[in-house]
This record gives C-alpha cells, sequence and structure tokens, in this order.
C-alpha cells in the first residue's frame, strides 16, 4: 500500500494502524505532503515513510493492554533522527538502526523531511534477545562495519522494494529479516563486550537463520562454533531456558504460526512441521499439544493466528 498525505490526522491514522497508536506532530506553518508505504513479510511489518517530519509520540494513554507486543525498527536512509526512551535520548545517524519498545512509552523526532524505513518486530521473534533489548533501547546501532554495516544496508534497499514484499503469507522473509536483526544486535562493540555474551549470541543468530535444518542440535552446533558440547550448555545456562528448550520453543511457535496462516492452508501439518526442522509427526503431536494445550489439527481448525 503506498498513500500521499496532505493532512497530519490522516497520516496519524493511517501510520497508527499500520504501527501502533501513535501521535503525530509537524512543525507549524510547513507544508505537509508525505508519502507512505506499507507491507508485511509472514508477521514483520515494514513501512516506508517520505518527507516526513516533526514529532512521533507513543504517549501512556495510547497504549493499552491489547496492543501488540511489538519492538520498533528504525533507521533514516536520508538524515538523523532522534530518539527517546526510558529515559535514553539519543541522536542516530543516516543508516543507523535504533529499537524501541512498543508497550512502553517512546518518541522519535526528525528535525529534516525523512526518508525512514520502520519495521515492525513481535516481540516473541527476538526470542532470548527481547529482554536484553530493554536495556538498549533509543540507543543507535552504529552501522559503520561489520555485520551491522551490512544489515544496515539490507534494511534501507529494502525500503525501495515496498513493492516486492510478499505479505502476510511470506513467513520465511520476516523470519530471515528478524534473523538479521539479532545478528547486528550480537555485533557487540569491543569495549563493552562479554565474550561469552557474544559468543552466545552469536550461536543464537547461527541457529535462527538455520533453523529450517534438521540436524540442528547441541552436537552440531557445538562443531560449528570450535567448542565442546559441555561449554555449549554452560553458555546457555545463563540465558532462562537451555540450548535445547529454547531451540524446541522456535520451531514449535513458528509450526503454530504457520498452522493458522491460510497461505498453508493446502499443505500437511507434516510439510509444515519439516520447514522448521521437525520431522517425526508422532514427536511433533506430544510436544506441540504439551506446549499449547492442543493438537496441531485443532489448532489449525481455530483459524487466522494470534501469536502464542
Amino acid at each position: 500500500m503506498t498513500a500521499v498525505f496532505t493532512d497530519v490526522e490522516s497520516m496519524q491514522a493511517a501510520v497508527s494502524s499500520i504501527m501502533v497508536p501513535l501521535q503525530l506532530t509537524a512543525p507549524l506553518g510547513t507544508p505537509f505532503q508525505v508519502q507512505v508505504s506499507s507491507a508485511h513479510a509472514g508477521e514483520v511489518a515494514v513501512a516506508r515513510i517520505e518527507d516526513g517530519q516533526g514529532l512521533v509520540d507513543r504517549r501512556h494513554r495510547l497504549i493499552t493492554s491489547t496492543d501488540p507486543e511489538l519492538f520498533m525498527v528504525a533507521l533514516d536512509r536520508r538524515g538523523p533522527v532522534c530518539g527517546e526512551q526510558d529515559g535514553r535520548r539519543h541522536r542516530a545517524r543516516r543508516g543507523e538502526l535504533m529499537f524501541l519498545d512498543t508497550t512502553r512509552p517512546y518518541r522519535l523526532r526528525y528535525d529534516d523531511p525523512c526518508d525512514a524505513v520502520i519495521l515492525m518486530v513481535p516481540r516473541a521473534s527476538l526470542g532470548l534477545h527481547a529482554d536484553g533489548l530493554r536495556g538498549r533501547t533509543a540507543v543507535p546501532l552504529s552501522a559503520d562495519s561489520g555485520t551491522r554495516a551490512v544489515v544496515s544496508a539490507f534494511f534501507s534497499g529494502l525500503g525501495a522494494q515496498m513493492d516486492h514484499m510478499p505479505g502476510p503469507s511470506g513467513a520465511p522473509l520476516g523470519h530471515a529479516l528478524t534473523a538479521l536483526l539479532v545478528a547486528a544486535i550480537s555485533q557487540t562493540a569491543p569495549e563493552r563486550s562479554d565474550p561469552a555474551t557474544e559468543l552466545s549470541d552469536k550461536i543464537a543468530a547461527y541457529v535462527l537463520v538455520n533453523i529450517a535444518d534438521p540436524g540442528l542440535c547441541v552436537e552440531s552446533v557445538a562443531r560449528r562454533f570450535a567448542i565442546s558440547p559441555r561449554k555449549l550448555h554452560r553458555l546457555f545456562a545463563r540465558r532462562p531456558e537451555t540450548f535445547a528448550a529454547w531451540l524446541r520453543e522456535e520451531r514449535l511457535r513458528r509450526v503454530h504460526h504457520d498452522l493458522r496462516n491460510p497461505a498453508f492452508a493446502q499443505r500437511t501439518v507434516a510439510a509444515i512441521a519439516a520447514r522448521w526442522g521437525l520431522y517425526d509427526p508422532a514427536h511433533l503431536s506430544r510436544l506441540f499439544t504439551a506446549r499449547f494445550g492442543q493438537t496441531p489439527a485443532e489448532v489449525r481448525r481455530l483459524g487466522p493466528h494470534r501469536n502464542p
């Protein structure tokens, strides 16, 4: 969808429906003509806002318990943007990523006409990284080098490809976009690097990218990173779940999503599970029922999904 807005109220309504309820304020005495494009890749919403200028407020009174739990990722292709959340206030340069948690108030300020690319990512999709981001909201991620430079360039280019986005049925692309964000989060600045945390972050990013591989397990991942299985277990002992429990949850959640996605209505449960590395139907049924309290067939009959 692409639309051009010539008044703040109409744009505010449109942007709030794409993202979460927001309040927009434009500079007085400035001509207002803003183009907004939006699309989906599975559960990930992507928007491009061109020539917007002013304040974007996510205020307390706009936040309700029924709002989806999302992380907003903002990148401006043209110039700087000022972000504020949780008492932190920073200025992101062109091309830098900034994360904001939509379950809490935040503010963005565009002093000049922007060319912003915005991603709205379900909190659950970020897995273990979501809790870590709470302490890094409104803090720009430098895109000068390394993985973050690659991710920044990719998302900047994404803004020019809105017409080619696959829509709600494009779950694989949505998961790939999320995995790229995890890779960017996992690149820690050397002066603040905790080697164990950095390594476990890299492992998590690798797993999310390769989650469809049925051979993914403690032993194979340990070999990939030239560490022992015992060390891998120790790394994940610092996290809320063991490695095996986290991998199982990530796979089951994706199967749950696809079962309630009309785009996969003609695929068998076994085919959907195989997309995420689960090839034993009996084992899947036991795990799935224990996790969600319903069999895969029962979940499929529920219709369009909500995040589990």
